[in-house]
């Protein structure tokens, strides 16, 4: 019998160790993430939050995002004695390495192979030292004299204004040609409200104009709106004129406000300007393609914008180590970093792909300097030679920029999913249906089988049965509860093949519930809960989306820029799971 007690005592003794064990690998993984908000949540094998949030309550914004934020130790606030030190003989040498020439000679364009990381030392020192100085510079815009900032500035801060000014002349020259400062173009945007600023060229007027109409017309947006081109060649004056019709949009010539000789914008590059010398103070940057199912002011109130200035959104997980290392990329400018590279699908090795910039949400009072790092990274040479050789043009510059200045952002933690139609019966990549089948699916019937022609060739691939195990259609993008809230890449199957068929936006899936099958644009169930219908009100909103995109296309009368298509039949049992929503699985 005395063995039974010594038993016992060795499986308690056990017990206790394996739930000693238990928390310290849970507290290992809270401070790894560096979560800052309550205990009750569950940590996925990532490390990442998992707990949803629930409707209609107050909820912790460390559940719904990513926040980015930084060890204080690492952020280094400007003193008396750096400034005093400039009076000194290394001071002068360390004042010179970081106004220095970023270029392999004064013959070349070339930039340093080590150029990055001494961009991210001059971009740190640019915030302290701007920071310091934005109260010289407020006492003078009190006495109306803040063009005496780098002219007059006093005995004590002589040293200080002139690296400043020496630094913004490097870093930043493309502001001078209308700004006396840094400070001035701050100071014009810091009581500008809140707009939409897009950026817009004649070939994409084909889905811009759908947007606006959508805004103004079905979501009944009254923000204002700025459309942002480069140059008369770049939006036709028929173009600019169907835009200004509509209340409170405005289209701008963005080479008149800014040193487009330095720059040479076109593209991405034009964005993070656009923003820039946009006259808002808060901003929703849209791309023309980007279609919302509620009134994008919503993100305004998004609890990542209150906490940071920021709202962005996760791109698809894609292409796992195809672009290169990019973790020691970023480890090689990066000295110290905020807590949210870790997160990242690059620190995982889990994809190629990182934010989605279709839809960036900015407080440019807030993040001003931020702004300025991610037009620098945007800048004519940053992009051509570094940037958009190991990124997919702009799009990773928002948060990157971010790193390299030390300034907060929030992602909502939800990957890039898809929306549109279960299964692949519609088909992408230079494929179409029949006419008669085309039809047949806009009357509202499920097709069992197809026979897609090849664009090409013109052959055919008979009696073919739809996968119906994926999301088929556009790239899909949640809100903080994790509801659909905006979508890109048009509104038809394929935007880029001739006869494509607007979708029914029956149905949508999160990233993290699937996988992607690139080359059919569609996203693969994990497991037989991974499909979600779109509920029936939103589906009403995709319905008058596509009424507006066929407006636009009657109006503009020209195939070979819009094609004219029918608007299929829009059934409430059409739904993923038979028009019940998802709170009742059929």
């Amino acid at each position: 019998m005395s063995a039974i007690p010594f038993l016992i005592t060795v499986l308690r003794k056990a017990q206790t160790i394996r739930i000693i064990v238990i928390l310290i690998i849970f507290f290992l993984l809270a401070s790894v993430s560096r979560y800052q908000g309550s205990f009750e949540f569950s940590i996925g094998e990532d490390g990442e939050v998992q707990s949803a949030v629930p409707p209609e309550s107050e909820h912790d914004v460390y559940y719904s995002h990513h926040i980015a934020s930084f060890n204080r130790d690492d952020l280094k606030p400007w003193t008396k004695g750096d400034t005093a030190a400039l009076r000194t003989t290394e001071g002068q040498k360390a004042a010179q390495a970081l106004t220095s020439s970023p270029f392999v000679s004064s013959t070349t364009t070339t930039l340093r192979d080590n150029y990055f990381l001494d961009l991210t030392k001059r971009l740190r020192v640019f915030r302290s030292l701007w920071m310091a100085l934005k109260e010289y510079y407020d006492q003078l815009e009190q006495k109306q004299q803040q063009e005496l900032f780098f002219t007059a500035p006093p005995t004590e801060l002589a040293t200080a204004v002139e690296l400043l000014q020496k630094m913004e002349q490097q870093n930043f020259p493309w502001v001078h040609k209308h700004h006396n400062t840094t400070y001035d173009l701050y100071r014009e945007s810091r009581n500008g409200g809140r707009g939409i600023v897009m950026c817009v060229g004649n070939y994409h007027t084909k889905y811009a104009r759908t947007v606006i109409k959508t805004l103004r017309d079905v979501l009944k947006s009254s923000l204002p709106i700025e459309i942002y081109y480069t140059g008369e060649p770049d939006l036709s004056p028929e173009n600019r004129a169907w835009f200004e019709k509509f209340d409170d949009v405005k289209t701008i010539d963005i080479t008149t406000l800014i040193d487009n000789n330095l720059l040479v914008l076109e593209g991405w590059a034009v964005k993070p300007f656009a923003m820039l010398v946009s006259r808002f103070s808060e901003i929703i940057l849209m791309d023309s393609d980007a279609y919302f199912l509620q009134d994008p002011a919503v993100m305004f109130e998004d609890e990542g914008y209150k906490e940071t200035g920021t709202v962005y959104f996760y791109d698809r997980t894609l292409f796992p180590g195809t672009g290169g290392d990019k973790k020691q990329w970023l480890e090689s400018f990066l000295p110290t970093m905020s807590n949210h590279p870790a997160k990242t699908r690059w620190f995982r090795l889990k994809g190629d792909h990182e934010q989605e910039s279709g839809v960036v949400v900015f407080d440019k009072r807030r993040l001003f300097l931020g702004l300025l790092a991610i037009c620098k990274l945007n800048d004519l040479h940053e992009r051509q030679q570094v940037t958009y050789k190991k990124t997919w043009g702009d799009k990773e510059t928002f948060w990157i920029a971010l790193e390299m200045i030390q300034e907060p952002y929030s992602f909502v933690k939800y990957g890039g999913g898809a929306i549109g139609n279960v299964g692949d019966a519609i088909p992408y990549n230079k494929e179409s249906l029949p006419p008669s089948e085309i039809e047949r699916y806009n009357k509202g019937e499920h097709l069992t089988t197809t026979n897609p022609v090849n664009l090409k060739d013109s052959t055919i691939r008979h009696n073919v049965a739809p996968k119906l195990d994926r999301v088929c259609g556009n790239q899909l993008h949640f809100d903080f509860r994790g509801q659909p809230l905006w979508w890109n890449s048009g509104v038809v199957r394929d935007k880029f093949t001739t006869g494509s068929p607007y979708l029914l936006y029956t149905a949508y899936m999160k990233d993290e519930d699937g996988d992607w099958d690139f080359e059919s644009s569609c996203l693969v169930q994990k497991h037989s809960t991974s499909i979600m219908e779109v509920e029936w009100a939103q589906r009403k909103v995709a319905l008058e989306i596509l009424k507006a995109d066929r407006d636009v296309a009657v109006e503009i009368d020209r195939s070979y820029i819009k094609e004219i298509l029918d608007i299929p039949a829009f059934l409430q049992s059409q739904g993923a799971k038979g028009g019940h929503g998802n709170n009742e699985a059929i």
